[in-house]
C-alpha cells in the first residue's frame, strides 16, 4: 500500500510541475491562510 501512496505522490509532483501557475513559498501559504483564519 505504501508504493502505491509513493507513486502517487510522485504523479501528483510531476503533474504539479508540468503546471505553469505561479507559486509561492510554503511559510508565506501558511501565513495567507493564518491571517485568514483570524479574520485578518
Amino acid at each position: 500500500m505504501g508504493a502505491l501512496e509513493d507513486v502517487e505522490d510522485i504523479r501528483l509532483y510531476d503533474e504539479s510541475k508540468g503546471d505553469h501557475e505561479p507559486s509561492i513559498p510554503v511559510d508565506d501559504a501558511f501565513a495567507i491562510i493564518e491571517a485568514k483564519r483570524k479574520g485578518a
